[in-house]
């Protein structure tokens, strides 16, 4: 695959994980009870699921070799997307861990979302050179 093509996949992979932290954040938002209701389960999986695409996407960082900023986003982002992970399953239990919880997805939201800006700034300020 040439670099163009990977970028746009790294493109497109960071538009789907902005929206996916977004979307998981409303399903949190709108659980009625604490835990066991079926948004809280699906918030599980969802989040499992952005943690394999938050995998994906510093595996292609890696193999694209693309700036220092851009790679530190996406190893940031992978690893915070473990601690939320990690953070959700123990804030079942742990109040403090649920509390970190929140300040760690919009943190997530925030790099996610840079991700995709910077992303695609890219091809536009490479063509005006």
């Amino acid at each position: 695959m040439n670099r163009q093509r990977l970028a746009g996949v790294q493109r497109a992979l960071a538009a789907v994980m902005a929206v996916l932290v977004l979307v998981l954040a409303l399903m949190a938002g709108r659980s009625q009870r604490l835990f066991g209701t079926w948004d809280i389960v699906v918030h599980g999986y969802v989040g499992n699921g952005l943690f394999v695409l938050a995998v994906a996407n510093l595996a292609l960082a890696i193999y694209r070799r693309p700036s220092t900023s851009q790679l530190t986003v996406a190893a940031l982002i992978g690893m915070l997307t473990f601690a939320q992970v990690g953070l959700g399953y123990v804030g079942r239990e742990q109040l403090e861990a649920a509390a970190w919880h929140v300040p760690n997805g919009v943190l997530l939201m925030a790099l996610s979302t840079y991700q995709w800006a910077t992303l695609q700034a890219r091809p536009a300020a490479s063509a005006a050179t």
